[in-house]
């Protein structure tokens, strides 16, 4: 009988706690989305530092709104970059993303990245740019994104002599 309430109250606790995260998380999540909304309207180039998890110890969000670009299509995005940092049960995780907005500021989709240091610095002519090396990529400040023609489906990004990564276009939430 003692074992029984003992399995019974483990589960209640994983499976309370479980629902817990997925509410901070939703949470978060919408808080990530709220500061983007306000970074669109500010003007390009800054970078704006969140601590979303209110964790001491976790990296901060980082979004940075780089400008519109105009396609050769008469089409206009604006590009936002995001490092969103989150809860995950005891321990933080972060996700890196380009993020694609109609002139409206409707989300139109995103570009899902590795790292921090695969995002663009900046934006120049309708070209996504990365202006230093980091420490894993030495060849970083060769990278380009060229978005005259519109937001390509999949790109490649060089990083080191070995190889690079292909990140592709996913529309929707």
């Amino acid at each position: 009988m003692a074992i029984r309430n003992i399995i019974i109250l483990t589960l209640y606790f994983f499976i309370g706690n479980s629902f817990t995260n997925i509410d901070k998380g939703d949470a978060e999540y919408a808080k990530l989305q709220k500061y983007e909304r306000r970074a669109l309207h500010h003007a390009a180039g800054k970078l704006y530092t969140y601590n979303i998890t209110g964790r001491k110890y976790c990296n901060k969000t980082k979004i940075k709104y780089l400008g519109i670009v105009h396609t050769s299509r008469g089409k206009r995005y604006k590009i936002l970059t995001t490092f969103f940092v989150f809860s995950a049960a005891s321990t933080c995780h972060g996700s890196s993303a380009i993020k694609i907005f109609d002139m409206k500021n409707r989300y139109v989709g995103a570009y899902i990245l590795g790292m921090p240091d695969d995002l663009p610095d900046t934006l120049v002519k309708n070209t996504l740019m990365y202006l230093n090396n980091s420490e894993d990529c030495n060849l970083r400040k060769t990278r380009t994104i060229n978005l005259n023609y519109g937001l390509p489906r999949t790109f490649f990004i060089p990083c080191s002599k070995s190889g690079g990564d292909i990140y592709s276009f996913s529309s929707g939430d």
